[in-house]
C-alpha cells in the first residue's frame, strides 16, 4: 500500500468523507486492513443513520405540532417519524451506496433550502444540511484539484506554477473588494498552506508519499551516502543479520565514490535517488528547473555508475517542493518518507536516537543517516 490511501481521500463513497473523513480503516480483530474498494465510511453511516433520522423526526414534529397541537403532536412524533423513515427508505432510489448517498443528500438539501427560514428547530437542521452540501462541494473541488496535480513532466510543473501564481493574483485582487487586510490574510493563508505541504515529510497534499507499508516487514532506509568511512561497515552489519536496506544516495557522493555505490547494489540492496547535491536548506523552495536538474542528474549518475535505475526518491530532509512530484512521476519514481526516525543527524546520543526509533513494527519505514559517526551503532540497535 502506497502512503495512507489516496493523496487526498480514503475508501468512502462521498467526496465529503474521502477528503475530510480521515484515512478510513476497516478493523479486523486487533488490527486493521486498508482497501481500495469504495464502501460506506464510518462517518457516512453515522450521518445517514442518525442525522437523517433526526432530521426526519424534526420535520415530522414541525408538521404534527402545527396540525394537532403541541401535546398530541409530540406524542405522535415517534410512530409517525418511523413510518416516514420507512416510506422514504422505500422510495429513495439507489441500490449502490454511492447512489443512496447522493439521493439522500440532494433530497435533504432541497428540503433544507425550503425550510431554512422556518424560524424554529427545523431551521437548525436545514442549515446543517446546507453546510454539509457546501462541504461536499468543496471536497469535490479538492479531489478535482488532486487529479490535476497528477499531471507529470513539464505540463505538470507549468500547471502547478500557474496555480501558485494564480492564487496569489486572486489574493492581490481581493484588496479592490475587501481591502488590503483581507488581501494580506489571503496571501498569508496561501503561504501557510504551502509551507505545511512541503515542510511536513509525510504530507500528501502535493502528491502521494509512501510513509508506511501495510502488512510488510520493517524497511530500513539509509540516507546521505555513500560514505567511505561508514558504508562498508553498514553493509557488513546488514550482511551479518541477513537484512536488506534502501540506500538513498547523493549524486555528488556517488560520483566521488563509485565503487561504494556499486558495492551496495552488488550486496543486494536497493539504491534510491536523494538529489544531486542534497540542498537541504533550499530544496523546499526550488524552482522547476533546479528541481528537475537535481533529480534527473542524480538519476543519471546512479544509473551510469551502478547499472540500476532508482525507482524511489527521497527529498533532502523530506522537504519536497511544488515541482517534485511532476518530475518523479515522469521518471517513474515513487516518493518515500518514513514512519520512524531518531534524528541521528543532529543527536549523537545513540541511546536517545534508538529510544525514538524503537520499537519498530510491521509496515514501519525507518530513517537513518550515514556519515554521522554513529550510524553503525544505530543500525546495530535497530536490526538486533
Amino acid at each position: 500500500m502506497t502512503g495512507s490511501g489516496d493523496a487526498v481521500g480514503n475508501r468512502a463513497v462521498s467526496a465529503l468523507f474521502r477528503v475530510f473523513g480521515g484515512p478510513g480503516r476497516r478493523w479486523v480483530a486487533d488490527g486493521f486492513e486498508r482497501t481500495t474498494f469504495r464502501a460506506m465510511h464510518a462517518g457516512e453511516r453515522l450521518l445517514l443513520g442518525w442525522l437523517v433520522s433526526l432530521t426526519v423526526f424534526a420535520a415530522v414534529s414541525e408538521w404534527l405540532v402545527r396540525w394537532t397541537g403541541p401535546w398530541i403532536g409530540w406524542l405522535l412524533v415517534l410512530p409517525v417519524g418511523l413510518v416516514a423513515l420507512n416510506l422514504l427508505a422505500f422510495f429513495v432510489p439507489g441500490k449502490k451506496v454511492a447512489v443512496q448517498w447522493w439521493s439522500w443528500l440532494l433530497l435533504l438539501t432541497a428540503w433544507a433550502w425550503w425550510r431554512k427560514d422556518a424560524g424554529n428547530h427545523t431551521a437548525w437542521f436545514a442549515w446543517l444540511w446546507l453546510g454539509i452540501f457546501a462541504l461536499n462541494a468543496v471536497a469535490h473541488l479538492i479531489l478535482l484539484l488532486g487529479m490535476t496535480l497528477r499531471i507529470s513532466g513539464w505540463p505538470g510543473m507549468v500547471w502547478r506554477l500557474s496555480l501558485f501564481f494564480g492564487l496569489h493574483v486572486i489574493a492581490f485582487v481581493d484588496h479592490w473588494f475587501w481591502g488590503w487586510t483581507w488581501a494580506l490574510l489571503g496571501g498569508m493563508s496561501i503561504s501557510v498552506i504551502y509551507c505545511l505541504a512541503v515542510l511536513r515529510p509525510r504530507c500528501q497534499w502535493l502528491g502521494p508519499v509512501t510513509d508506511f507499508r501495510e502488512g510488510r516487514p520493517p524497511l530500513i532506509t539509509i540516507d546521505d551516502g555513500p560514505c567511505p568511512d561508514e558504508t562498508p561497515v553498514l553493509l557488513d552489519l546488514l550482511d551479518r543479520h541477513g537484512r536488506r536496506a534502501v540506500f538513498f544516495l547523493i549524486g555528488d557522493k556517488v560520483r566521488a565514490h563509485p565503487e561504494l555505490a556499486r558495492e551496495i547494489v552488488r550486496r543486494g540492496h536497493e539504491v534510491g535517488n536523494h538529489t544531486m547535491t542534497h540542498p537541504q536548506a533550499t530544496f523546499w523552495c526550488a524552482g522547476p528547473w533546479r528541481t528537475r536538474r537535481e533529480i534527473l542528474e542524480c538519476q543519471k549518475v546512479i544509473a551510469e555508475t551502478t547499472g540500476v535505475t532508482p525507482r524511489l526518491f527521497r527529498a533532502p530532509v523530506g522537504h519536497r517542493n511544488l515541482f517534485t512530484h511532476p518530475v518523479t512521476a515522469e521518471l517513474g519514481m515513487e516518493v518515500m518518507a518514513w514512519s520512524r526516525r531518531g534524528f541521528d543527524a543532529v543527536d549523537k546520543d545513540v541511546s536517545k536516537v534508538l529510544e525514538k526509533i524503537l520499537p519498530v513494527g510491521r509496515g514501519d519505514i525507518v530513517l537513518m543517516h550515514e556519515g554521522t559517526g554513529i550510524a553503525a551503532e544505530v543500525l546495530g540497535g535497530v536490526v538486533e
